[in-house]
């Protein structure tokens, strides 16, 4: 399964330009399932509040419509049990990789989830290269600073 990180998903709703072609090509070239957090969604929610002005915009109302549909596979969030899951990926890779609470979050629900791929643009919190070294494959590849960020 495939993880769908709030900015990837921001991506197939909004034109951003090196962003959106690369999301929509890899979409329509995958059979697997995509996996949406609810952590994702509150994420999107926020974004698409900032990018439009509006709570209930176009892009929300299509966004919403993937999940309904079942495009889009909602997963609900057990707080403990992510919580649990959390804490030693915080244990082993916080001091060397510092990726936030919220990528940290994001990575132990693709794990929990049992999803394969995690799908992100954000090459710069650490989420990606957490998610490599959680044994997840990431798309877009690893960037070359990105791979110097890897920590064994």
């Amino acid at each position: 399964m495939n993880y769908l990180d709030a900015n990837f998903a921001t991506a197939l709703q909004f034109n951003i330009p090196g962003q959106t072609g690369l999301a929509e090509r890899f979409i329509r070239k995958n059979s697997m399932a995509f996996v949406f957090s609810e952590l994702a969604e509150l994420e999107c929610r926020r974004a698409f509040v900032l990018r439009t002005g509006k709570t209930n915009s176009e892009n929300w109302i299509r966004l919403q419509a993937f999940v309904a549909d079942g495009i889009w596979q909602r997963e609900p969030m057990n707080w403990k049990i992510l919580s649990e899951k959390t804490k030693p990926l915080i244990d082993r890779f916080g001091a060397k990789l510092r990726a936030g609470t919220l990528d940290t979050l994001h990575i132990a629900h693709a794990l929990l989830s049992g999803c394969t791929r995690f799908l992100s643009f954000d090459n710069n919190s650490n989420a990606r290269v957490l998610a490599v070294r959680c044994g997840l494959l990431v798309f877009p590849e690893l960037s070359a600073g990105e791979k110097g960020r890897v920590v064994r």
